[in-house]
């Protein structure tokens, strides 16, 4: 198990930088190689200590602001309310879709069926627009609860999931060994949760990346507190990205708060990737 966790990090180490370099480079491509290089080291080093270098407008930019200096843009509290949110979201779908599963396929419920149905047809509309249609009519009393709701069901984050689930539960209800232990009597959930957990943990991990830019895109639509939002104010929105990138004569508006943002996306996905290995490593062959 060692070996395989060291492996997995190993993995993950050579993942992150490669990605991270390669991003840099087409950020910062204005001087030679490795010039870059050595400036990319310096970078990753500010980085990981929390210094995140500042903005075009002279603002520090840190992971974490803990001595409340003025003028500085705190990066962490941001982005652990994004993971925050993803993981409220992912729960939520995955909760909804097993209670809805469990009905249809061991209840036989058709009532059921048809909420499954509709949330699995509402799932198909793309985030933006059902956000869009919500704005309409709240503007910015959005509550946490909606914001849950929006992001676990467009842009087929539930059908994903749901289908998953379903098809999974189905197979797993139908093994020999399951049917055999129903006719004996025994208990069936102490035959099925080891291989559940395998299959709950391949479709939660796998439909991370769409929980993940679904909060992204919540919180640049509705202006909430997050990394969307920064990537919105800092990178997308152009008024401010083109006089920005006129002074500073930049490929990007703020390149070292772009820097940031994909870096802790990254360092998300290749987090949840290892954490996912890991798991199922564990659970496939070495806890039988």
């Amino acid at each position: 198990m060692k070996l395989i966790l060291l492996k997995n990090i190993r993995n993950f180490i050579v993942m992150v930088v490669t990605i991270s370099f390669i991003v840099y480079n087409i950020i910062n491509f204005n001087t030679t190689f490795g010039l870059n290089f050595l400036n990319y080291i310096n970078w990753l080093y500010h980085f990981l200590i929390g210094d995140l270098g500042s903005t075009s407008t002279g603002q520090n930019i840190s992971f974490f602001n803990i001595n409340n200096y003025p003028n500085t843009i705190s990066i962490g509290p941001k982005y652990f309310t994004t993971i925050g949110m993803t993981i409220f979201s992912i729960l939520f779908s995955f909760s909804l879709s097993l209670f809805l599963n469990f009905f249809i396929i061991v209840k036989k419920n058709m009532f059921f069926k048809f909420i499954r149905n509709f949330l699995d047809w509402l799932s198909t509309i793309h985030i933006i627009i059902i956000s869009i249609l919500i704005y309409s009519v709240y503007q910015n009393d959005i509550t946490f609860f909606i914001g849950v709701f929006i992001i676990s069901i467009s842009s087929n984050a539930f059908y994903e999931l749901s289908s998953l689930q379903f098809s999974d539960i189905s197979i797993l209800n139908s093994k020999d060994f399951i049917i055999a232990a129903r006719a004996w009597g025994d208990n069936v959930s102490k035959h099925m949760k080891r291989s559940f957990l395998i299959n709950s943990i391949n479709q939660i991990f796998s439909l991370w990346i769409v929980f993940f830019s679904n909060c992204m895109i919540y919180e640049m639509v509705f202006q909430k507190s997050g990394i969307g939002y920064l990537l919105w104010k800092y990178y997308l929105d152009s008024s401010s990205s083109m006089s920005s990138s006129i002074e500073n004569y930049s490929i990007v508006a703020e390149p070292n708060i772009l820097l940031a943002i994909i870096m802790l996306v990254v360092l998300t996905l290749s987090m949840i990737n290892m954490f996912r290995m890991s798991l199922l490593t564990y659970l496939i062959d070495i806890k039988r």
